[in-house]
């Protein structure tokens, strides 16, 4: 009955209004309506933000901007103030992807073939640029493993130093999920230890060639830095021209691997020179940044910011997040997240008008490129624009339209003893049902992780996940604008709370391991908080998650980047990950970080 009311409801308001919230929302003025919380009003902003017209809302794209120009109209008519750089926006750039410079060639020498980029070879995303004439040494599937359950080394009895190595993807049992090669099967494990052997450049190529789909596309990963060395992927009939010998082609090579279960490794005939020259591309991103002064002379100069991301995957596709990655198709993200975006413009309007009820004042952020790996939400926290000193807390909106009857999870209460009592008290005035999590429904997963690590109560508002998730159907009919409604009146009243409260929230440590967001299979970790969208060469560190873990015993800080355990480089997160895995309960590691431009080793037993 509840989803009939909601169809008809919907056809009168498209009937009644005689004119879109599109096409209002290209007029030089836009009227800002009621300042209550109205659903009409809802279901308009959503329309407009999940329309085809947006184009999913890709950082950086003609959808995207007319977002932003949406959200600025909408402030500028409801009397928000501008607290962004250049009025609303505050803009920064970031890696997007990757593509091929000038000069990306192979050559096995004394051949007379000749190889194409692309047909023949590619490099990964995340290789090292740079030029190699060297031997060629096969290593078959390129582990290192002594364990007590397995002992495997395919570089015992060959010298790689300064030479390309030729590796196998996967393991001899393919890529079967339950293998006991483990993670030492991923590529980037692989080229860790090739690295860690000193081989100069790696050549890989697949075990089973598809004939349709020889060579993975080249994508960029937006956690990775360079590995360091040139990394290229050939085809099987390259790699039987460095070999040349018709007896041992490739694909015999592999069936005698996985036939005996052992190392087969030796040099090849032929030398191969390669360069690489990937450029990567930079794209601009915007958050749109609204503020609203509290009336209290003295609890006004501190802040409560209110956020949700704008963004979404664009036309999808692989890499993009889209769980129909096959599909070239507008993902319009009506639930995620222009129903925050929505939620944060019925706020700030009802909050503007109100202002007197205010005590501290408001800071709304609408961020971008959160989908990237929450990167707009970190950019403000690294360059706020008002003091983020003076910040007492951060409510986050992160999918909230889709209640449908249910309770909604408040995630993060545990950030700050206040938030608990509050919200019981609060909820009493609203039928609301609400489900208290303490911890931060995984922290690592929205924008309010950003102010988490620095040390900021947070709060985190989310319906649920849903079948539309990161897919083309999620779109605006399927909305409960009533159920948001109730969440939105909520929020409002929670914030007038804890703006004229006398005492402000004090931050506290959530005890939850899961924000490592690490592999279940690791027998340990170090009790951090990784950085996500670091761009140093390292492990940047965001915070430490576990008083009395080992990286809170040794004393680690956030903003330490971690560039060695026990000796083994780390460049970024994906070699962090790969040494992880390597360590057991008891080790005792040397782990080298780099704090303010200083080398220091710390001593770490897990």
């Amino acid at each position: 009955m509840r989803e009939l009311l909601k169809k008809i409801t919907v056809a009168i308001i498209i009937l009644l209004s005689g004119i879109t919230i599109i096409t209002k929302s290209n007029k030089e003025k836009v009227d800002p309506g009621s300042a209550e919380i109205l659903t009409f009003e809802i279901l308009e902003h959503i329309k407009y933000l999940s329309s085809n017209k947006l184009e999913g809302r890709a950082p950086g794209s003609v959808g995207s901007k007319k977002a932003i120009k949406y959200i600025s109209k909408h402030w500028q008519a409801q009397g928000v103030s501008s607290a962004g750089t250049k009025k609303y926006e505050q803009s920064f750039s970031y890696i997007n992807e990757v593509s091929l410079g000038n000069r990306n060639i192979l050559r096995v020498r004394n051949s007379k073939s000749r190889y194409k980029i692309k047909r023949d070879f590619i490099p990964m995303g995340w290789s090292g640029n740079g030029s190699i004439d060297e031997k060629v040494i096969f290593v078959g599937y390129g582990f290192d493993i002594n364990n007590d359950s397995l002992s495997w080394n395919d570089y015992i009895n060959v010298n790689v130093k300064n030479k390309w190595v030729l590796i196998l993807l996967d393991g001899p049992d393919g890529n079967s999920p339950h293998s006991p090669y483990g993670h030492h099967k991923k590529l980037y494990n692989k080229v860790i230890t090739a690295r860690d052997h000193g081989a100069r450049g790696v050549l890989f190529v697949k075990r089973v060639e598809n004939e349709n789909k020889k060579l993975e596309p080249l994508v960029y990963r937006q956690s990775a830095s360079s590995a360091g060395l040139p990394i290229i992927q050939i085809t099987h009939e390259i790699a039987n021209d460095i070999i040349n010998d018709n007896n041992n082609i490739i694909t015999n090579l592999i069936s005698t691997i996985d036939k005996k279960l052992t190392s087969l490794s030796f040099e090849l005939e032929r030398k191969v020179s390669a360069n690489v020259n990937l450029k990567f591309e930079k794209e601009i991103a915007t958050n749109v940044i609204g503020f609203i002064e509290g009336s209290d002379p003295i609890l006004n100069k501190e802040y409560i910011i209110i956020g949700a991301h704008y963004d979404h995957l664009g036309y999808g596709g692989h890499m993009s997040g889209s769980l129909n990655p096959d599909t070239l198709q507008i993902h319009n993200g009506a639930d995620d997240n222009a129903s925050g975006t929505a939620g944060i413009l019925e706020l700030t309007h009802k909050l503007a008008m109100n202002k007197k009820l205010l005590g501290r004042s408001i800071i709304a952020i609408c961020f971008d490129a959160e989908e990237k790996g929450l990167l707009g939400s970190k950019f403000y926290s690294q360059h706020p624009t008002k003091d983020l000193k003076q910040t007492i807390a951060m409510i986050n909106m992160d999918m909230i339209g889709r209640l449908n009857e249910k309770p909604i999870t408040i995630g993060g209460i545990g950030s700050a003893k206040l938030f608990s009592e509050t919200i019981d008290d609060i909820k009493q005035n609203h039928t609301l049902k609400i489900d208290k999590d303490m911890g931060g429904v995984d922290f690592g997963r929205s924008d309010h992780a950003s102010f988490y690590r620095e040390d900021i109560p947070v709060l985190f508002l989310f319906t649920g996940a849903h079948q539309d998730y990161h897919k083309p159907s999620d779109d605006w009919d399927k909305i409960d604008y009533q159920g948001e409604k109730d969440i939105l009146n909520f929020v409002y009243d929670l914030i007038i709370r804890l703006s004229t409260h006398k005492e402000k929230p004090v931050f506290t440590e959530v005890t939850n391991d899961s924000v490592d967001n690490q592999s279940p299979s690791f027998n340990v970790t170090l009790g951090i908080i990784p950085s996500y969208s670091s761009q140093k060469v390292g492990m940047e560190i965001d915070g430490v998650s576990r008083q009395n873990g080992p990286a809170d015993k040794a004393g680690m800080k956030k903003g330490d980047v971690i560039v060695e355990i026990n000796a083994k480089k780390i460049r970024n997160i994906y070699d962090y990950m790969a040494r992880l895995a390597e360590l057991n309960v008891g080790d005792e590691i040397v782990v080298k970080i780099i704090r303010n431009k200083i080398e220091m080793e710390l001593n770490l037993k897990l």
